[in-house]
């Protein structure tokens, strides 16, 4: 479910309807024309979500721990924090810890939105810890393993899990996932995608076609 939806059920004492701070940062018709572009939202639905946005972020920076406590709502709690931890990776260029409204309305459409294979490109991108372009083992017991401990699993469930996924879809026995073996892999058997503990980002979709 968007944030959007949950937001609007929330009610006038919901999180997102605080009184504003004043801003120092306005949306301009630049970033609403780049995000008309880059996302599928029209204008009316980019305003209504920066409405929410300054109105829990006056300053018109969303700090890490925040988009953690807002993805925890919609994910399990150790899906939200590597989730997240690969949202900063990819959009928080300069490490400082923050994102811009831009960024965070692009991570959220890459996530809620599209189709399956859609989808699964951004679990690539966050499997692939050091953007190479492959998954190593290496990388997938240790994104799994931080989703085990997070939600109270063994870690040694992760290695046999990566396991299993790497027989499943590394069909040329290099040691390595590129994207097209995950993403047609996974298309292919949604049993691995289950194993992947990233299940509920795409049931929708996936019931869906």
């Amino acid at each position: 479910m968007h944030w959007e939806q949950r937001r609007r059920r929330r009610g006038k004492g919901g999180k997102w309807r605080r009184k504003p701070a004043r801003s120092r940062q306005n949306l301009s018709q630049d970033d609403i024309d780049f995000l008309k572009q880059n996302t599928r939202y029209d204008e009316e639905e980019i305003r209504e979500w920066y409405r929410g946005f300054k109105q829990d972020c006056p300053d018109g920076i969303l700090h890490k721990d925040k988009i953690l406590e807002l993805y925890s709502m919609i994910l399990p709690t150790g899906n939200a924090q590597v989730f997240v931890d690969q949202i900063f990776r990819i959009f928080d260029k300069d490490g400082n810890g923050t994102i811009d409204f831009k960024e965070f309305l692009l991570a959220t459409d890459m996530t809620a939105s599209g189709s399956p294979e859609e989808k699964l490109r951004w679990a690539f991108k966050m499997y692939d810890k050091d953007s190479s372009g492959c998954i190593d083992f290496t990388e997938m017991v240790d994104i799994l393993g931080t989703i085990c401990d997070l939600e109270g699993a063994s870690k040694d469930i992760a290695r046999t899990r990566a396991e299993n996924i790497f027989a499943a879809l590394d069909v040329n026995n290099d040691g390595f996932l590129n994207q097209e073996e995950f993403i047609k892999g996974c298309l292919e058997d949604y049993d691995t995608v289950s194993m992947l503990n990233c299940t509920d980002r795409f049931e929708e979709s996936e019931e869906e076609c």
